[in-house]
């Protein structure tokens, strides 16, 4: 594909989604290459993102309330005309020729879907490939820890996903009913399941930072732990799972029951928030936090 005037990359949008995010935000976006839009989908209060999306010329779109990850993906692509879509978190940074590398891994493979690049930490060392958790267990195929060469995987780490965007549309985007976690894993297996092997391109580096920006909480530990819970047992029921209701119930009580929990507040908030959400999930209620 031929770069747009004034372009040094091909036909490529990057879609963020921000929530008090102004710490890690300007980095993430210096490290894209020259010409690459990017589109800021702010979830949370205006801590600045605002006058800065102003200033340096991205679009910026506010919905007003949080939508949740996938969703506000979604949003984000409705502003986005390019046969690619990068999905990158605002905590990432691309490391020097991360995106041509996915992009010449897109070129090789032009049948396949999506396109992932290794996830390193700060201090350089990759994070490991994991099979998803949600197939059951006959259908996972385990992939090497740390892979040296390309691979092909059934679901990408969601903190950076290059997606053709005619294949992201074709399965629907992300879904916006799963608020927050696992919705890499659904969108990934959907992928996979219409049009084969997503691919891991280990040539491409994205550094991830280790903590999110915002401030740890009780509060906000019962709210990840809520929202861990639902979407686990609502993308176990889609992809085959049996009692995944059941199944989440008995690990949130494990969780409760664990004595790190009386040591580690963060650990307890967590666990009380899984417990509530996979109960909601057996009610059928949504009373938890948004």
């Amino acid at each position: 594909m031929m770069a747009a005037p004034g372009q040094d990359t091909p036909d490529v949008t990057v879609i963020t989604v921000a929530y008090s995010s102004m710490d890690v935000l300007p980095a993430m976006a210096a490290s894209l290459p020259k010409g690459v839009p990017l589109v800021v989908v702010n979830n949370g209060p205006d801590d600045g993102v605002v006058a800065w999306a102003r200033a340096q010329g991205h679009r910026l779109i506010e919905p007003g309330r949080n939508l949740g990850f996938g969703a506000a993906c979604n949003l984000g692509t409705e502003a986005a005309r390019s046969d690619f879509l990068f999905f990158l978190n605002p905590d990432a940074r691309l490391t020097p020729g991360a995106l041509p590398a996915l992009l010449e891994a897109a070129a090789r493979h032009d049948t396949c879907a999506a396109f992932g690049p290794a996830i390193l930490r700060e201090d350089g060392s990759v994070f490991r490939v994991n099979a998803s958790r949600i197939p059951p267990r006959r259908d996972r195929v385990k992939p090497p820890a740390r892979p040296d060469h390309e691979i092909g995987l059934r679901h990408l780490n969601g903190a950076a996903i290059l997606a053709r965007a005619e294949a992201f549309h074709a399965v629907g985007g992300f879904d916006p009913q799963i608020f927050l976690y696992f919705e890499d894993d659904d969108l990934g297996l959907r992928l996979s399941d219409r049009f084969g092997p997503l691919i891991y391109v280990p040539g491409a580096e994205v550094i991830h930072a280790s903590a999110g920006s915002t401030a740890p909480s009780p509060a906000l530990a019962r709210f990840k732990g809520y929202h861990y819970a639902r979407s686990q047992i609502r993308v176990m029921a889609k992809h085959g799972r049996r009692w995944p209701t059941l199944q989440g119930l008995l690990s949130a009580a494990r969780r409760l029951m664990s004595a790190r929990n009386l040591t580690q507040p963060d650990k307890r908030h967590d666990a009380l928030g899984r417990w509530q959400g996979a109960w909601s999930m057996w009610r059928g209620t949504d009373p938890g936090p948004r």
